[in-house]
């Protein structure tokens, strides 16, 4: 095999591995690609206002992470227009500039109860994307971008789900029950506002959102980086050793 040859063909295999690394983040859930995978979904519990009708299915953490119904568990009941308010503490739900689904929301139970969902960037404010239709409801933010409505561009960290009548189901699993949120149109989180003492001085740097965006690699990014150094490294080897056996 002469040194041409060898070189295509370690190329070819790292280029590859490269892509199939690239992609190795992503994850299925319920038939939707969630390319951060796990981290892509909410993360907090903000607040939690059920009405009654929930006993036993009232544990708002329930439907953070990521969607693992299972044996009648790990979802939390609204109650007839009840309310929870969710967070993304590891990154943020963002505009796809197109008419892709950018908010994921997944709901389980014998009959399917819809909800409104809002989001927000502060918790404060609140914009309506509409309500869920099915068990498993993909939005398009872009759809309701306006003055008042979504920016391009924007990062959103809070969800805000709110039962919708009629009313379908009775106690213990009365009204919308919730197993996952999740934002496949996702961000780096939104850094939070560093306080200064008046009585120091200001040495504090402002932080550049830009260049967070940049060097805010995830944790997978990461290992699929440390995957192929190692194996371009390999490579380089296994190159050299055919190169010493030919001279």
């Amino acid at each position: 095999m002469n040194k041409i040859s060898i070189f295509r063909s370690l190329t070819t295999l790292i280029l590859s591995i490269y892509l199939l690394a690239g992609t190795g983040s992503a994850v299925l859930y319920n038939g939707v690609d969630f390319p951060g995978g796990a981290s892509s979904f909410a993360d907090e519990v903000v607040s939690y206002n059920p009405a009654t009708g929930v006993s036993g299915h009232d544990n708002p953490s329930m439907a953070i992470g990521i969607p693992d119904y299972a044996n009648n568990t790990n979802y939390v009941s609204l109650g007839d227009e009840g309310t929870l308010v969710l967070k993304f503490t590891d990154n943020s739900l963002t505009t796809s500039g197109n008419e892709n689904k950018d908010l994921w929301i997944f709901e389980i139970g014998e009959k399917f109860e819809s909800a409104d969902v809002y989001i927000s960037k502060d918790g404060i404010n609140w914009i309506y994307t509409g309500s869920t239709s099915n068990y498993t409801t993909g939005i398009d933010i872009d759809a309701y971008r306006g003055p008042e409505g979504i920016i391009l561009g924007e990062q959103y960290s809070y969800v805000k789900l709110v039962d919708r009548l009629p009313h379908e189901s009775d106690s213990p699993t009365a009204g919308a029950d919730i197993d996952a949120v999740g934002a496949v149109s996702s961000n780096a989180a939104i850094q939070a506002d560093v306080a200064v003492s008046p009585e120091a001085p200001d040495t504090t740097m402002v932080p550049d959102i830009n260049a967070e965006r940049i060097i805010c690699f995830r944790l997978s990014s990461i290992r699929n980086f440390i995957i192929i150094a190692l194996l371009i490294a390999g490579a380089i080897g296994l190159y050299l050793i055919k190169r010493r056996k030919g001279n």
